[in-house]
Formats: C-alpha cells, structure tokens, sequence
C-alpha cells in the first residue's frame, strides 16, 4: 500500500499524473453521480500509479535499496550541506537539518508522501526522485546516513569571537575542520569557555574513533554523554572510574591535568615522539612524581604543549579553555603544527 501511495505521489509529482481518463461529464452535465465521480477518481489514480510504476519505480526500488544496505554516516557541522542526486536518499539520525527543494520531487518515503523545503524529520528516510534538486543543510552538528550520489558542501565557519589576529585563529577552524570542535553556535566559538569533564570525554572519544576507524560514528546517547563514556571506558581512552560518574561530576568543569590524561590516551604512544628536551622536574608546577606527570611531559617534548608563560607553568589544577583545547587537538593530529619548548 506505501508502494502504491508513493508512485502515486511519484506521478502526480514529476508527470502531472500522466494519466489521460475519459471525463465524467460537461460541465452543464447536472447528471453525473458521486458513486460514477468516485469510480472516476480510483481510475485516474490507478492509471497514475501504472504510468508512475512504470517509469520511476525503478529509482524508487533503487533508493530504497541502497538506503537500506550501501547507507554511509556523514557528520556534518551547523551550516554545512548535501546536496542530494537522482535516487539518493537521505536519513537524520541526530541533530536537526532543514532540506531546500530546488527542482523535482522529494519523497518521504516513511509516511508515504511528497516532501518540500522545510525542516527534517528525525529517523525518517527521504527518496530524491528522477529531477530532484534537493539541499539538507544542518541546522546544528548533526549526523544522517546518506546513499545515492550525493556531495558534501562544506562551508567556513565564521566566529565573530575569533579575531584573525587571535593567537588561536587558525587552530579553531583547523579544529572544527576536523570535526572534533563545534562552535557554540553558526557565529560564536567562545574561546575563554572552559569544558565540562563530559565535553573532554565526548572529544577524546572522537578524537580515538578518528584515529583508528578514518570516520567518527559515534552520536549522542541518553543523557547525550552516555555514549561517548561508553566508548572512552571500553576503548581505554578513559579510566574504568569513570563509567560510574553521577551527572554533576561529568558536568563539572575538567582540569587541565586531567584533560591531558584523557586526551594522551586518545592516541597511540607512538604518536608522541620527542621533538624537545625537556628533563623530569623542568615544568615548574609538575613535579615528576605528580598525577599524570608522564602524560604531561610526554606533550611538552612532543611539542603539543609549551605552558601558560615562559618559565612553562601548567597550572595543572585550573580549567582549560576552548581556544587551547582547538590548539591541542591540532598538534595532536598535525606534527607539523607542533612547536618547540625549551625548559632545561
């Protein structure tokens, strides 16, 4: 019955229903009964629906093949786009997105009609039809399975609290690039922000799944933290103490000495060659025999750090804030972004 609804739709869509039925009677014709007007009706809609079978329900069948079994995860930043083909399909699967109808007819094909520019629905698959001209940009971050021919159109984020002259300029948009920082919304990064212990998780988890798998997967669970501790955990991003975090812990504020903890686990060792010398004890505030002192000089000689002054204080007991946490990310995943430090 959906198959039926949707060539319907098909077909009144892109052919103007393509059925030629015999009229029921002049206009002047007072004699023409609703039983005949109804019998009149069901005929066009079935000679549509053949007409509609015939011609599209090949694309139909093919798109709603491929979504099924060829889908590919695309994560897509607030402001960012696809742009749909012929028989490409599309589902959100979190986030919000709104799609622009250009040309052609766009199918929903979970409740059996025709779609139009407006907002996205969650879990819902979409059908680009023969002629389809269709645009899903993200409202927010926001991740859908795409199949079909499909582009990505990727845009500059544009932060009107990141000065050009800011010394964190390029690491916020590299970062973002990357996928693993998200501005505060379109227009704002808010580069003195501090993270929340959930929020280091949530991007030590990508910045693993990144690493390892080419692509992150991984999506917002219940409450929306809950996934991303889970794979941290398992994957030994994270300590095991913190699957039993309460909600008020994983919402406090992280500390820089802890972030590096995570962060230094989010690749492998190998990753961190030295590029400096920097002796046990020559950080000012970092005794060698301090929590997470191996992991902390282990980014000061990897070039990833160089301290909050020119003696390389860490001030492990304070926050960090979103403008080095763009910086950290980049050298991480970019050694040529890596800077030099000299503590002896």
């Amino acid at each position: 019955m959906r198959r039926r609804l949707l060539v319907f739709f098909l077909a009144a869509a892109l052919l103007g229903c393509g059925a030629t039925a015999s009229a029921a009677g002049g206009a002047d014709d007072p004699l023409v009964s609703l039983d005949y007007a109804r019998l009149w009706a069901d005929g066009l809609v079935e000679e549509a629906a053949e007409v509609a079978a015939e011609t599209l329900g090949g694309v139909y069948d093919e798109a709603v093949g491929s979504a099924v079994s060829g889908s590919r995860r695309v994560s897509l930043a607030a402001g960012e786009a696809i742009r749909l083909g012929e028989g490409a399909s599309v589902t959100l699967t979190s986030g919000s997105a709104r799609v622009t109808l250009n040309a052609g007819a766009l199918v929903n094909a979970t409740v059996g009609g025709e779609a139009g520019t407006g907002s996205l629905n969650a879990r819902q698959l979409y059908i680009a039809c023969e002629g389809c001209d269709a645009t899903v940009t993200a409202s927010s971050a926001s991740t859908l399975n795409v199949s079909g021919g499909y582009e990505i159109v990727r845009v500059q984020a544009t932060f009107n609290d990141v000065p050009q002259n800011a010394w964190f300029y390029g690491y916020v948009y590299r970062a973002v690039e990357l996928g693993l920082v998200d501005g505060m919304d379109a227009d704002t990064y808010s580069p003195d922000g501090s993270f929340t212990v959930a929020q280091a998780v949530k991007i030590a988890a990508c910045m693993h799944q990144l690493y390892h798998e080419g692509e992150v997967t991984l999506e917002n669970g219940n409450p929306w933290y809950a996934s991303y501790v889970d794979y941290a955990v398992r994957n030994g991003v994270a300590p095991e103490a913190y699957a039993s975090l309460s909600d008020s812990e994983l919402n406090e504020a992280i500390s820089r000495r802890d972030y590096v903890a995570l962060f230094y686990n989010a690749l492998p060792a190998a990753e961190y060659a030295a590029i400096n010398s920097v002796p046990d004890g020559a950080i000012p505030d970092v005794p060698a025999s301090d929590q997470a002192a191996a992991q902390i000089y282990a980014f000061y000689r990897a070039g990833i750090l160089n301290g909050s002054d020119s003696e390389g204080h860490f001030l492990p007991d304070s926050g960090i804030k979103r403008s080095e946490v763009a910086a950290i990310v980049v050298r991480m995943f970019d050694r040529g972004e890596r800077i030099s430090v000299n503590l002896n």
